[in-house]
C-alpha cells in the first residue's frame, strides 16, 4: 500500500509517494516526468528496456515515453516527482529544446534538493513555498544540464540589474510577487534570474527578501508597534509566521526582542 500526495508548486505539478510495494501499469505522459528515488529500489520498464533506480537516483522520462514498474511487494518506497510541460521547461531555462538522453542518473545530492523543494510545496507558509519554487527551478536547471545543455545565468547580472531586482523586492515587500512575475518584468528566464542573482549576492531573491523583512521588522518593533501590526506591514500572513522567521534569523521571538530593545 502507498500514500500519494499531489499539489502544485508554481506552475509545476508535484507528487510524493510513501509506502510499500507498488507497481504501475505501462502508461505515458504528455509532460516530462522527473523523479527522485529516496528509499527502496525501483524497477523500471521504459520503451522496451529495463532499468533499476536505487536510492539517490533521478529518473528522467521524456514526453510520450511508455513507462511502467515499481518496487517489490512489501519493500519500502519513498519517491518524489514532478510533471512539467515541455514548453514550460524550455521557457524556464531559456532553452530552445530539451530532451533527456538517459533514463536514470545516480545523483544523491541533487535528488535531495529536488525532494526538499517538493516536500515544502504544500506547507502553510507562502514564503517557504516561494523558496521551494526557487529551489525547484534551480534543481531543474542542474538536472537538464546532466544531458549536456548549456544554461544561461552563469555570469553576473551587473550592479544595475541586481539593484533593480532588489528595488522591486523592497517595493513589494508586503505582497506575494511570483517568480514568474519577477522574471517577466525583467525579461529574464526564471533560472537565469535565480542563478545570476545568487552569484551576485550569495542569496536567492526570496532569501534576500526575507532578510529585509526581518530587518524592517526589527525597526518597527523598536518603534513600539505590536507584533501583529509588524507582521502585516512587512508581508507575513500573521504573527505566527513572523515569529517563525524572526526567531530563525535572530534567535529570539519578536516579543523578546522588543522587551530587550526597551531595557
Amino acid at each position: 500500500m502507498i500514500s500519494l500526495q499531489q499539489c502544485w508548486l508554481g506552475q509545476v505539478e508535484v507528487t510524493a509517494v510513501d509506502g510499500t510495494g507498488h507497481c504501475f501499469a505501462k502508461h505515458s505522459h504528455d509532460e516530462f516526468v522527473i523523479g527522485a528515488n529516496l528509499v527502496g529500489e525501483e524497477h523500471i520498464w521504459l520503451d522496451g528496456r529495463n532499468f533499476s533506480a536505487a536510492p539517490g537516483a533521478l529518473t528522467l522520462y521524456n514526453p510520450g515515453q511508455v513507462q511502467g514498474g515499481g518496487v517489490a511487494q512489501g519493500a519500502p518506497w519513498r519517491y518524489v516527482g514532478l510533471y512539467i510541460d515541455a514548453a514550460q521547461l524550455c521557457q524556464s531555462l531559456e532553452l530552445p529544446h530539451v530532451e533527456f538522453d538517459r533514463a536514470v542518473c545516480h545523483q544523491p545530492e541533487l535528488a535531495q534538493k529536488l525532494a526538499w523543494a517538493i516536500q515544502h510545496a504544500a506547507v502553510d507558509d507562502v514564503l517557504i513555498q516561494q523558496r521551494a519554487e526557487e529551489a525547484l527551478t534551480l534543481a531543474l536547471g542542474d538536472i537538464v544540464a546532466l544531458s549536456g545543455a548549456r544554461l544561461s545565468g552563469g555570469q553576473s547580472l551587473g550592479s544595475g540589474l541586481t539593484g533593480r531586482i532588489k528595488e522591486l523586492l523592497a517595493q513589494r515587500l508586503d505582497q506575494t510577487v511570483s517568480l514568474d512575475e519577477l522574471a517577466g518584468e525583467l525579461q529574464l528566464s526564471k533560472f537565469h534570474l535565480l542563478r545570476a542573482f545568487q552569484k551576485d549576492t550569495g542569496l536567492s531573491p526570496r532569501q534576500w527578501s526575507m532578510q529585509l523583512r526581518t530587518r524592517r521588522a526589527q525597526g518597527l518593533l523598536r518603534m513600539g508597534l505590536c507584533a501583529t501590526e509588524v507582521a502585516h506591514a512587512v508581508g507575513f500572513v500573521d504573527q505566527s509566521h513572523l515569529n517563525r522567521h524572526f526567531r530563525a534569523a535572530y534567535g529570539v521571538t519578536p516579543g523578546t526582542f522588543q522587551r530587550l530593545a526597551k531595557s
